[in-house]
């Protein structure tokens, strides 16, 4: 069942923006930038998705069909989960692309394409998924408060990683793009996939129990 509304979510749902944006991991190609920008906008493909749902009514139109809130909600969520991941996959070779034209770094702003960012943005997800999902299914109404407000953690988490690139011993290590580094920062990319997973199975287990509370 889920399955089934997952796929009326890619058919009714899914903004056109958001596509787009998952295209936004070329941004990795910019020369001293703030790559986080290009998750952010993954986040904000999500709220076009929310917005777009909340505009053409499918809340009451979902809620006329022979599901329960529960697969309303991890629907809507695979999609959140969908997009985010494609955003990431989608910026891979253009991280390669990036370090092939740096190969010794060189991101004065913060930190390099590569594994640890990678595994840094997967945890930048987890933290907007777990912040404006429960929000938003509080009222499943309030699109742009429950975004604005799951973007201050998302802020100082991204202010927090990037700071951290410019600490003696942290972050050069963190930084660093040779080919041995990226081995060394494979617990990274494994700790943001499983705090992602965490985070994000937390919000949907959060937003299914508001849901149920909301009289539609």
């Amino acid at each position: 069942m889920t399955t089934r509304i997952f796929y009326k979510e890619l058919r009714l749902v899914l903004h056109p923006a958001a596509v787009l944006f998952t295209l936004f991991g070329a941004m990795l190609l910019i020369p001293n930038y703030c790559y986080y920008v290009a998750p952010f906008y993954a986040t904000l493909g999500v709220f076009f998705c929310f917005m777009n749902a909340r505009e053409n009514r499918d809340i009451w139109y979902s809620a006329a069909l022979p599901v329960s809130k529960r697969a309303m909600v991890r629907g809507r969520v695979r999609l959140c989960v969908a997009l985010e991941l494609a955003m990431l996959a989608l910026a891979a070779p253009f991280a390669l692309l990036s370090v092939r034209i740096n190969p010794n770094g060189g991101n004065v702003v913060g930190i390099d394409p590569n594994t640890a960012f990678f595994g840094l943005s997967l945890l930048l997800f987890g933290i907007f998924n777990r912040a404006f999902l429960p929000l938003f299914y509080r009222t499943a109404v309030k699109v742009g408060k429950s975004y604005l407000l799951s973007m201050i953690p998302v802020t100082i988490f991204i202010l927090a990683a990037e700071v951290l690139v410019h600490v003696p011993g942290v972050g050069p290590w963190l930084d660093a793009t040779d080919a041995p580094a990226q081995l060394r920062q494979l617990p990274v990319l494994i700790g943001g996939a499983a705090l992602y997973a965490l985070l994000t199975w937390r919000a949907a287990a959060r937003a299914e129990t508001l849901f149920e509370a909301v009289d539609l």
